[in-house]
């Protein structure tokens, strides 16, 4: 009997071997050629960590390819930024590297009279320094506190720190956190906050929270309409709101 022979098609294996080599010869240039250097560094949402720790972090140079990086890598050393909460790396042809960042949302600057300390809304740790170096927009609490070896906020009144965290997503929600300058809960029962125009705030630390800023709210837009500033708001008196010039 005769073995039927199976005829290979030349012309289709010269088509892949074709392409093959197109595309090694692509890769090659895309990895050595110098219209791909990364010249061109845009760095986008970092307001506490600066242009150049990113830069030096990742070690980029102006003379290396921007297909020889290792992206996941990259974002992994950001990643161990305390700042740092998100990254998005990606490469912008022909010679560009686009580095988003999203910070750590920080929404209190701790101070228990040795310290100060940032904090998110959840009330962790992110940084620490010891003299008012901070960010200017964020809130100065002051409030008894300890940071553990471990970086842990310990409060010395685990209540205090649940209301600390309701004031300032209260505050949030109002829309009047960029008004207040500083909260003081060192007073057992009360909380005094001051606004950047200087009007003093007296409240009660109870269940009424969210009410009493809901009412706050109200009255520091009725006081800035009437272009008032110092003072004091007192709102500890139960349902009545006294406002003391």
């Amino acid at each position: 009997m005769k073995k039927n022979k199976k005829k290979i098609n030349t012309s289709k294996v010269v088509i892949i071997f074709s392409f093959l080599l197109i595309l090694v010869i692509i890769l090659y240039t895309a990895l050595n050629s110098r219209l791909f250097n990364s010249e061109n560094v845009e760095i986008e949402g970092n307001k506490y960590v600066n242009d150049d720790y990113i830069i030096n972090t990742l070690d980029i140079k102006n003379d290396k390819n921007i297909f020889r990086y290792n992206i996941k890598d990259m974002k992994k050393k950001l990643l161990t930024n305390k700042y740092i909460d998100k990254v998005e790396i990606n490469r912008v042809l022909p010679n560009t590297l686009k580095i988003n960042i999203t910070e750590k949302k920080i929404v209190a600057n701790l101070y228990n009279e040795e310290v100060y300390c940032y904090i998110d809304k959840e009330g962790n740790f992110i940084d620490k320094f010891e003299e008012d170096n901070s960010d200017s927009d964020i809130v100065v609490v002051y409030i008894d506190y300890d940071i553990t070896n471990s970086f842990d906020i310990k409060f010395k009144n685990e209540q205090n720190k649940k209301r600390l965290l309701y004031l300032l997503e209260y505050i949030i929600e109002e829309s009047i956190y960029k008004k207040i300058d500083n909260i003081n809960m060192t007073k057992e029962g009360h909380i005094n906050m001051r606004t950047k125009d200087e009007i003093n705030i007296l409240l009660n630390n109870d269940e009424d929270l969210k009410y009493n800023i809901s009412r706050l709210a109200m009255i520091l837009v009725d006081l800035q309409n009437k272009n008032q500033k110092g003072g004091e708001i007192d709102l500890s008196i139960g349902k009545n709101a006294i406002y003391r010039h």
